[in-house]
């Protein structure tokens, strides 16, 4: 993946790389609010990327930066807090040697913040295939547990690329698999195939709550999309079809929701084209804008 979104409190933060990995804030009407931040490696000055992102009730900035393996913190100034690639405390492992072990950020892919009442925890989801892909953290890198594929101890994920938590609720976007796994309280609920039109092969890569139970997808592969489902995954509404021109979508990258007091002022971003644009969407599937320059792009 190419870049990432994360909405706070109205505020639309966009984060992109080539090489150099830039994040920058938006409003909800696609204008800049600040000029954003740029970083590489801290220590080799290599690259970095903005495989996953976050942003916490502190307004602290969490990347899942898979160039590294690592999660990194930084202030709204691109001030680098924290940063950690292993996790901490996680159990003696149960796997053979390598990326499938408790704890290892290898092929990170993305990362959200999972609120509580007493501390905010992180989620954390890597590639591959692998049993230990789908984590939850305390901030400070400590390990928690790694949420069990389909319930199962041994089962493993496959091309897990995106992990959206609201509420109880935590959807896990396998794309290697073409299907969503949805928890419940840290336990395997239940998991649906994404849906998909004429027999084409589609891919899952982003989903956000709309806060009444249903929830905005967005689909790649041989075919991309923007759909609303309903709790159980069957197709209510396509809001964007495959294309190139505004109000279509092509390889969606993520997406986000700012809930409105109703559906009319509810506002949906997806970053598509590989990470080139971010479009507006209504619930009942307008687009009325774009975010623009992205950032890494000139002001």
């Amino acid at each position: 993946m190419n870049g990432s979104l994360s909405l706070r409190s109205g505020v639309l933060y966009v984060g992109r790389h080539a090489d150099t990995a830039h994040v920058r804030a938006y409003d909800l009407d696609g204008r800049v609010l600040t000029t954003g931040f740029s970083f590489r490696a801290r220590d080799d000055g290599a690259g970095a990327r903005v495989s996953g992102l976050d942003v916490d009730r502190d307004r602290t900035v969490w990347v899942a930066d898979s160039a590294g393996s690592c999660v990194r913190a930084f202030s709204v100034f691109g001030r680098e807090v924290a940063s950690f690639a292993q996790l901490r405390g996680a159990p003696s492992n149960d796997t053979s040697d390598g990326e499938d072990r408790r704890g290892d950020l290898a092929q990170i892919s993305d990362i959200a913040l999972v609120e509580g009442e007493e501390e905010d925890r992180l989620l954390i989801a890597c590639g591959g295939r692998r049993r230990h892909a789908l984590s939850l953290a305390r901030q400070d890198g400590s390990w928690i547990a790694s949420l069990r594929s389909e319930g199962h101890a041994l089962g493993a994920f496959r091309g897990l690329v995106r992990a959206t938590a609201h509420g109880r609720w935590i959807w896990a976007c396998e794309a290697g698999a073409g299907r969503v796994q949805v928890f419940r309280d840290g336990e395997f609920h239940f998991l649906f195939r994404a849906p998909a039109r004429d027999g084409l092969r589609v891919e899952p890569s982003a989903a956000a709550a709309l806060g009444d139970g249903r929830w905005v997808l967005a689909l790649r592969g041989e075919q991309s999309a923007l759909v609303v489902v309903d709790s159980s995954g069957r197709l209510v509404r396509v809001l964007a079809s495959s294309g190139d021109d505004t109000g279509a979508v092509e390889r969606p990258e993520d997406v986000v929701v700012e809930e409105g007091r109703d559906q009319a002022h509810t506002r949906i971003a997806v970053l598509d084209r590989d990470a080139e644009r971010v479009q507006f969407f209504t619930v009942e599937g307008h687009c009325y804008g774009a975010v623009e320059p992205l950032p890494g792009e000139a002001l």
